[in-house]
């Protein structure tokens, strides 16, 4: 599909979801307060369940803008390259039918150039990694992104049901050799049900299941000096029977997952809310040998808890807030072994080779003060993280522990009836409270260093500060228009990794 059937699509469906609804008769400042409201973004993690999207706003809203952005990292993971350069366009509406019936949706589409990515021919490195198909060469990747999205939800006296389903594609290639043709596709759904049991008190349920693919092809169209493109099983170790130089390297990850959790919470989460969810995944990483025969190689498993609980207070104008956050993540993987035979090729054994465990505590306070002609909202924050790596067969582990502070700043100032602008600066300071490993190198220098400087790169300090200005009009008999500038710069090793975007768009 073009760039340009693309726009217009985004266009069409914009129009549609204003169409649902007549535009609110807001001021533009007020308009402002109510779509981008600080205080929602501070609980986002409350509209996980569909069904509490009904109380997302009290009035309708839609957008659609395009922006382009620019990084240039001097200190990064060589897996994501130096350089990202790019720009898209989105659009998102949410549509208040009434005060019993919402639905809101969004669409989205990204054109962008990687560079100088080496060690790692997948996208999604995150999340397929360990197992991922590498090499020394790299060189740079051009990428285009698809994102759909839609949801419903209806109260029915006091029972309220929500549902929201989701589409997400990329295609990945690159020109020169070694030649990538990656495509991702991403299909989730989520379900949700909330019930009004005591006065202003709700209990919830919701669940989600997802079914992830990437199909990866690596072709070289020079048949002279073909890089080995190596089949990775963590910590710079890799799968010796299939990885090798040829014509053709075919791979798939497959991935189905779900979550399930729960909720509770008084006057539709502004007093207080509490919730929880779990869930399980398994991907399978296979390997196309001669003809059409798969060879499954590896298969990742994760396991999934996190909760949260949130407290708000009213103090005259001004709004005060307090939120804990737990995350645990455990991923183990099992690799598959095989007859040394070229003649025929027999799986021997499956074992646990693999194990990552991430937990991340976080606690987060919200104040926010709203005047007739100016609104003031910030957010510090403080998270403990803890990372550890091992592969077992031979043992190689890394670990890390970081404490990250930060604090997010909300300014929208009423300037005139049809102008307002908004600023909102911040700051984030990582710093490696611990950091160990114990690396088993093979016997390739290439690969050697690479996973050294990877585990400096993850050893280091790293501390962001960085601004957005935004200025909206609105002018007669047409949508309010937005421009907005946002840069942020990162200082990791004595070295700065700059991020620059501009967005234009209108807001309806």
């Amino acid at each position: 599909m073009k760039t340009l059937n693309i726009f217009r699509f985004l266009l069409i469906l914009l129009g549609a979801c204003n169409f649902v609804s007549a535009q609110d008769s807001l001021s533009l400042y007020q308009n402002l307060k109510s779509q981008y409201d600080s205080e929602r973004d501070f609980k986002q993690y409350i509209f996980y369940n569909p069904a509490n999207m009904l109380d997302y706003s009290s009035f309708s809203s839609s957008e659609l803008f395009i922006d382009y952005f620019n990084q240039k990292d001097k200190v990064y993971r060589q897996q994501n390259g130096s350089e990202k350069q790019g720009f898209g366009v989105k659009t998102n509406s949410y549509q208040k039918l009434n005060t019993n019936k919402a639905l809101w949706g969004s669409a989205s589409y990204q054109n962008l150039k990687t560079k100088h990515i080496k060690f790692n021919e997948n996208l999604d490195f995150d999340r397929v990694a360990p197992y991922f198909s590498s090499d020394s060469i790299g060189g740079d990747l051009e990428i285009e992104k698809y994102q759909f999205l839609g949801g419903y939800t209806q109260r029915f006296n006091k029972i309220t049901v929500g549902a929201e389903a989701s589409y997400n594609a990329q295609l990945g290639s690159r020109a020169k050799d070694p030649r990538i043709n990656n495509i991702t596709s991403e299909l989730n759904l989520k379900i949700g049900l909330n019930y009004a049991f005591y006065k202003k008190f709700e209990l919830g349920i919701f669940a989600e299941g997802e079914r992830y693919l990437q199909n990866s092809r690596i072709r070289f169209a020079s048949k002279i000096g073909q890089p080995l493109v190596y089949q990775m099983t963590g910590l710079g170790f890799y799968n010796n029977l299939f990885s090798g130089g040829t014509s053709s390297i075919t791979t798939i990850h497959e991935e189905f997952g779900y979550k399930v959790g729960g909720q509770i919470n008084h006057d539709k989460g502004k007093d207080f809310y509490v919730m929880a969810q779990m869930g399980q995944s398994s991907m399978l990483k296979s390997y196309q040998g001669t003809g059409n025969t798969y060879y499954d190689l590896s298969e990742l498993d994760n396991d999934y808890f996190e909760v949260e609980a949130a407290k708000f207070f009213n103090i005259n104008a001004q709004r005060v807030g307090f939120k804990v956050n737990y995350l645990s993540t455990q991923t183990t993987g099992k690799e598959y072994g095989y007859t040394n035979n070229t003649q025929l090729l027999a799986q021997i054994y499956k074992r646990l080779s693999y194990k990552k465990d991430e937990t991340v505590t976080s606690f987060s306070l919200f104040y926010s003060l709203n005047k007739e002609k100016f609104s003031l909202s910030a957010t510090p924050y403080y998270r403990l993280q803890e990372i550890k790596e091992q592969r077992l067969f031979p043992y190689s582990g890394q670990k890390f522990e970081y404490s990250i502070f930060g604090l997010l700043v909300d300014y929208k100032q009423k300037i005139s009836d049809n102008q307002a602008i908004t600023f909102r600066p911040f700051f984030d300071i990582k710093s490696v409270s611990s950091a160990k490993n114990v690396l088993t190198t093979n016997n390739l220098p290439t690969i050697t260093n690479w996973i050294n400087q990877d585990y400096n790169y993850l050893a280091s300090d790293v501390k962001t500060i960085g601004a957005s200005l935004r200025y909206d009009v609105k002018l007669q008999k047409i949508p309010a228009i937005f421009v907005e500038a946002g840069i942020n710069q990162a200082k990791i090793q004595s070295k700065n990794n700059n991020f620059s975007t501009l967005m234009v768009g209108i807001t309806f």
